[in-house]
């Protein structure tokens, strides 16, 4: 989507929504906006919420979710629900990280040179065997911490090894490292493998 239709919903409150809150284009105020209508018109869409991510006079970022149904009780519950977490998240984000991997995605996508998963048999990055390791438990959503206590290493150990992955995976820090291990797209064309029991 090219253009944010988070006015056509807020109207003046547009920085001044309380981050979290959920607005409805149709228990909204404003005047119909045809550009709205438009865009649900043609992709048979029949309403909006908005989530206000954060606001200020300068910049304010929002969460736009478009329903081809009208949200019943237990969506918008759902919806209620994951608000204050997606704000929490979106508050404590590195700044400019989510442009970035845009960015990083488009530049991939121009490149498409197919290479094997990192945790594939081939090896691409070349890890050690101790820097595998750490890669295998951070795809398995281990937190640094767990890591470091799973595999019984000391914290400069760690940030040694992660120094080493991030130099050999060309990735800048734990938020892309992860995304690579964890990405469907980066299986380039192989099977995931399945994780077996232990």
């Amino acid at each position: 989507m090219e253009r944010s239709f988070a006015r056509s919903v807020l109207g003046s409150y547009l920085d001044k929504a309380k981050p979290g809150a959920i607005w409805y284009k149709s228990m909204s105020d404003e005047a119909a906006d045809p550009v709205l209508d438009r865009f649900h018109t043609s992709r048979k869409l029949v309403e909006l919420a908005v989530i206000p991510l954060s606001t200020g006079s300068q910049h304010a970022d929002f969460l736009e979710v478009h329903f081809s149904t009208r949200p019943g009780a237990v969506q918008q519950a759902l919806l209620n629900i994951i608000s204050g977490t997606l704000v929490r998240t979106w508050t404590n984000r590195s700044p400019g990280l989510y442009a970035e991997a845009c960015l990083t995605e488009r530049r991939a996508a121009r490149g498409a040179c197919v290479q094997a998963h990192l945790l594939s048999m081939d090896n691409p990055a070349q890890l050690s065997r101790a820097e595998y390791r750490v890669c295998v438990l951070l795809s398995k959503g281990q937190t640094a911490k767990r890591v470091q206590t799973d595999l019984g290493i000391s914290k400069s150990t760690l940030r040694t090894h992660l120094r080493n992955i991030y130099a050999k995976t060309q990735t800048g820090n734990m938020s892309e490292l992860v995304y690579r291990l964890v990405s469907v797209d980066t299986f380039a064309g192989q099977t995931p493998r399945r994780n077996s029991a232990a």
